[in-house]
């Protein structure tokens, strides 16, 4: 067969390789790129079942490899292949083409522990979806650089925005959104911001502006937010009023850039933005085409928010937002078998609010809920990033404190016990009982708050207001 020229060399494909990891961790697939002469374009993204010991960098340089992948390309006939390498790696190979030529093609192999038996129907469907976001971006380009068109834009933005929506892991999605506005109309800065309470903070950013505005956080109430979310459509930003919100000085941002900020509204209400700044400026089918990713994004976006918010809800407690009892016992005995397996030390504090059903009956429930919510505040200010806070029941908690031997566990429930007692509430004082248990070997997470538990009953025994070790 004649070699073809490698038209995906004509192509801006700088960014590929970071749109194509970010779409095999999207679908949790093995992926890589080949020319139409049979050479590799990319590494592989997550390397496949069997190819750990024979990739060098996620690169195939394999002789043997080689030489299989440019055998079965010249054989390829159909669009599709379901086939075995040397190594016995299970993968589809896909023919990737221009309505004129064929440009090169696609491997899409099964990840490491899937069962290929099992799982081929399912995972032939996703090695398609792929096949199709990745021919569709990559003619796309091709055919822009090519011909100055970019009539299929549409088509890639489509078949990118089917990933999106069934995706419901909020990285991945956020990952996916931005990589994939950064090869397809290559941007200066592509960013998103998502709404945290009464602000928005910019959780991701790609491109060569990248370091300007991640992590950047605006109130809600700020004047170019107002004019954002005023509207549905996209907002325009000279580069002073850029550089302006984003805190930076013009000249770091470069005079001829422009900016277009899209508001993301989904069921939620406000969800986020997503702000575009590139040079030159797009043409309006291409504006008109950001606009409708816009849309897709934000659906996407409030799916995975709404997912997180339930997954989330499962784990905390509703009332202080520590981890409920469930989320804690499935902690404790992840922190147990590590402790187990690397050593170090583990200890658990239990503790009981004195009288609290009293004050609860003199004041109401209301009053009381007020108070849980202060001892939630009280110990996420007095623990360790690394500590688990929990409410275990009523006016339980618990602490987990991984590295943490028995002397630093007693101190610290010392501090607390102090502090509490010290706290102004709503009309009077409350004091805790508190007790303190360490790892022994043969604990299991019951047993070890089980004696954590009666230390704190013997506080509750000696008079309240103190701490015992088991």
């Amino acid at each position: 067969m004649e070699r073809q020229p490698n038209l995906l060399l004509s192509a801006p494909l700088r960014n590929w390789q970071e749109f194509q990891n970010t779409l095999a961790r999207s679908t949790g697939v093995a992926m890589c790129l080949f020319g139409a002469d049979g050479s590799p374009f990319s590494s592989f993204s997550q390397p496949p079942e069997g190819c750990l010991s024979t990739l060098r960098g996620g690169e195939v340089r394999e002789p043997s490899c080689l030489e299989f992948y440019k055998g079965l390309f010249d054989s390829l006939q159909d669009k599709a292949c379901f086939t075995s390498c040397p190594y016995g790696c299970k993968l589809f190979v896909f023919q990737v083409s221009t309505y004129v030529q064929r440009v090169g093609y696609l491997a899409v192999a099964f990840p490491p522990k899937v069962d290929v038996q099992k799982q081929k129907v399912v995972f032939e469907a996703k090695a398609r979806d792929i096949y199709r976001v990745v021919n569709e971006v990559l003619v796309s380009l091709i055919e822009k650089n090519l011909l100055g068109l970019r009539r299929l834009e549409l088509n890639s933005i489509y078949e990118i925005s089917r990933l999106l929506v069934s995706t419901i892991e909020l990285d991945k999605v956020l990952g996916l959104i931005t990589d994939s506005i950064v090869i397809l109309y290559e941007v200066e800065l592509c960013f998103l911001g998502l709404r945290e309470g009464d602000r928005i903070e910019v959780v991701q950013a790609k491109g060569p502006l990248a370091d300007l505005v991640l992590g950047s956080q605006w109130l809600l109430t700020e004047k170019f937010l107002e004019k954002i979310f005023s509207k549905i459509e996209l907002s325009r930003f000279s580069c002073e009023e850029l550089g302006a919100f984003l805190d930076k000085k013009v000249t770091d941002i470069g005079n001829e850039v422009s900016c277009f900020v899209y508001p993301l509204l989904g069921g939620l209400g406000v969800v986020g933005l997503l702000g575009v700044v590139l040079s030159p400026q797009l043409g309006e089918d291409a504006m008109r085409n950001l606009q409708i990713y816009a849309n897709f994004a934000a659906a996407a976006l409030t799916n995975a928010l709404l997912v997180k918010r339930l997954e989330e809800e499962s784990r905390t407690d509703f009332l202080t937002g520590l981890l409920n009892r469930k989320a804690l016992l499935e902690i404790l005995n992840l922190e147990i078998a590590r402790s187990a397996r690397y050593g170090g030390p583990l200890t658990v504090i239990f503790f009981d609010l004195d009288n609290f059903k009293e004050y609860n009956d003199d004041f109401g429930h209301l009053t009381g809920d007020v108070v849980l919510q202060k001892m939630a505040e009280i110990v996420r200010e007095s623990i360790r990033g690394v500590d688990l806070p929990a409410r275990y029941g009523g006016e339980e908690f618990v602490i987990v404190l991984p590295g943490t031997d028995k002397e630093g566990a007693l101190e610290l429930a010392e501090r607390l016990r102090e502090k509490i007692a010290s706290q102004p509430l709503p009309h009077r004082r409350l004091t805790a009982s508190f007790g303190v248990a360490s790892l022994r070997e043969g604990d299991t997470s019951a047993s070890l708050l089980e004696r954590a538990d009666q230390a704190c009953y013997k506080a509750k025994k000696n008079g309240k207001n103190c701490t015992f070790v088991a």
